[in-house]
């Protein structure tokens, strides 16, 4: 049995851009940079994610890696989509670009001419009934690691336990251990909910990771979602992602939603 070869990053950048939509948005300073690269890594950034039934529009994300020689990291994002909205045989189209703001932008693009098109000519989506909610759901940090490039981390700690509407959140040894944090990152935490067809439910979960004072790290997880019942938001917050998944479990049950 021989061996599958792996593409060099130059074949890899040239397998991408073949495949793209738009090439062209990518500049030939990068294309320039790019042809040095040592190494390429491939990772999951987002998807569209429900359970059932299957999404009405397949769509996802990737962010290509490239490691410079002189130890810069350099990345393409790639956005891929159903050509006409997820019946299984669609055509898979294929978009490149140099920055994750412009990869958002297109993202929403392809979203809103697809709700568009499936609410028909008189603004009224098929069957007159509400596409159920879909969740984007964002992949795990890049290789692992933490960036902590956000500054104001006390701030923004004694801001998200205030903000906390749960009695089991964390308390003033948690505070007063965040005093002293010298940075954070926010990071989307990739949970698909249960959703009814007859609801419009938003609830997302985040991770708060802190790096201290000492080198140590810390996370609280913020669950905010419309199920108070009220129609407003609510924000919890707890000290174990486990302690997460299983808030948003309760409120699913406790509304009656998916069952």
């Amino acid at each position: 049995m021989g061996m599958e070869a792996v593409p060099t990053p130059a074949v890899h950048v040239r397998e991408l851009l073949a495949r793209a939509r738009n090439p062209f948005d990518v500049s030939d300073a990068v294309l320039s940079r790019l042809d040095e690269a040592l190494l390429c890594h491939v990772e999951l950034h987002g998807w569209r994610q429900r359970k059932a039934p299957a999404p009405s529009l397949r769509c996802s994300s990737h962010r290509h890696v490239f490691l410079l020689p002189d130890g810069e990291l350099l990345s393409l994002w790639e956005l891929s989509y159903d050509e006409g909205g997820g019946h299984g045989d669609d055509r898979v189209l294929h978009e490149v670009y140099e920055t994750e703001e412009a990869l958002i932008r297109s993202e929403r693009r392809v979203q809103q001419a697809h709700r568009a098109a499936a609410r028909g000519p008189r603004g009224r989506r098929h069957g007159q009934r509400e596409v159920p909610v879909e969740l984007l759901l964002t992949a795990d940090h890049p290789f692992g690691r933490r960036t902590y490039s956000e500054s104001g981390s006390p701030d923004h700690a004694r801001r998200l336990l205030r903000r906390a509407e749960n009695s089991d959140r964390p308390g003033e040894d948690v505070a007063r251990l965040l005093e002293n944090a010298r940075g954070h990152e926010i990071l989307p935490v990739p949970k698909p909910q249960v959703l009814a067809h007859e609801w419009q439910v938003w609830c997302t979960v985040y991770e708060h990771a802190f790096l201290l004072a000492d080198g140590s790290e810390i996370s609280l997880y913020e669950v905010e979602h419309d199920l108070s019942g009220t129609g407003g938001l609510v924000c919890e917050v707890y000290l174990e992602e486990g302690f997460a998944d299983r808030a948003v479990n309760r409120l699913v049950r406790e509304r009656g939603i998916g069952s």
